[in-house]
């Protein structure tokens, strides 16, 4: 068996359907070695890493509230928020000396934004090609989960952080450099080019999240159609690189856009719902995998 990677999307409180679908990947069977992520999805990532089980994870979520996450920051010309309690969350919640102890046997990625190089940056818990290895603490998290405006940049190594979103919500690329052989991706908005996915917005609000939604698929969907590419060319025989071998990806998504107000909000009752959404929709894919 190789490699197995899990790939998560931020998404502020949407993040809740990824922990349902989670949750249906782990009770099939289906554990990974290599965990990536940006933004909430580091956030589900790093648990995860850290050795939490999906029980312990679907209890943090149904505990999370909107007061555990941010603020309304006093500096408005800074940001909307303040990241605080975020801190103080995580803080409580993680245990970071196990998430880096080198004898942990799980791969954590984080991707954020450095503004000064105006470039991503994915910080790893141990030695991954085109990586920076680093004890990942509350600031890398953060930093992933920094959207522009809403929350600060986040300060880290001597730089600031953005989220990691800015460049790409789903680190695909990121499981393929570490190894994985395997990759299950899960998104927080309809995979682009299905069919009846994608309801015409129906006023600016909505067109607005539309936009979101899909400018944040952009990098995914680039990435997702090069991999299937070049698995095309290494089952025939012709691929592109000697390096080249065939990376088996599955994705996990809605069916429809998932509202855009969830992502600045978390309460338990629409955390159920996003929950049983995400689970139900693992399920679907989950004769692929095993």
């Amino acid at each position: 068996m190789g490699r197995r990677a899990l790939v998560l999307s931020g998404g502020g409180g949407r993040g809740a359907y990824e922990v349902g679908a989670i949750w249906a990947l782990y009770q099939a069977g289906w554990i990974p070695e290599i965990f990536v992520g940006t933004s909430i999805g580091a956030v589900n990532a790093a648990a995860l890493a850290a050795g939490w089980t999906v029980e312990r994870l679907v209890d943090f979520w149904l505990r999370l509230r909107t007061h555990h996450v941010h603020r309304l920051h006093w500096r408005i010309w800074q940001s909307l928020f303040t990241t605080a309690p975020l801190r103080a969350t995580l803080i409580r919640h993680l245990d970071f000396d196990r998430l880096n102890d080198p004898d942990n046997p799980r791969t954590l990625l984080v991707l954020a934004t450095d503004l000064r190089r105006g470039c991503p940056v994915v910080f790893a818990n141990r030695p991954v090609p085109k990586a920076r290895r680093v004890w990942i603490g509350p600031d890398h998290l953060i930093a992933s989960c920094s959207i522009p405006y809403v929350y600060p940049a986040t300060p880290v190594e001597e730089s600031l952080f953005w989220d990691g979103a800015v460049m790409a919500n789903t680190p695909l690329n990121a499981a393929i450099e570490a190894g994985a052989d395997e990759i299950v991706a899960v998104l927080l908005a309809p995979m682009p080019g299905e069919s009846g996915s994608w309801p015409l917005p129906r006023h600016p609000i909505q067109a607005l999240a539309h936009v979101l939604d899909l400018a944040l698929l952009a990098t995914f969907e680039n990435d997702y159609r090069q991999l299937e590419a070049v698995n095309r060319a290494v089952r025939q025989g012709h691929p592109l690189k000697p390096t080249h071998r065939e990376i088996r990806c599955r994705v996990i998504a809605p069916t429809a856009p998932l509202s855009l107000s969830r992502i600045l909000r978390y309460d338990p009752e629409v955390t159920r719902v996003l929950i049983a959404q995400g689970k139900r929709d693992a399920q679907r894919i989950l004769h692929t995998l095993l």
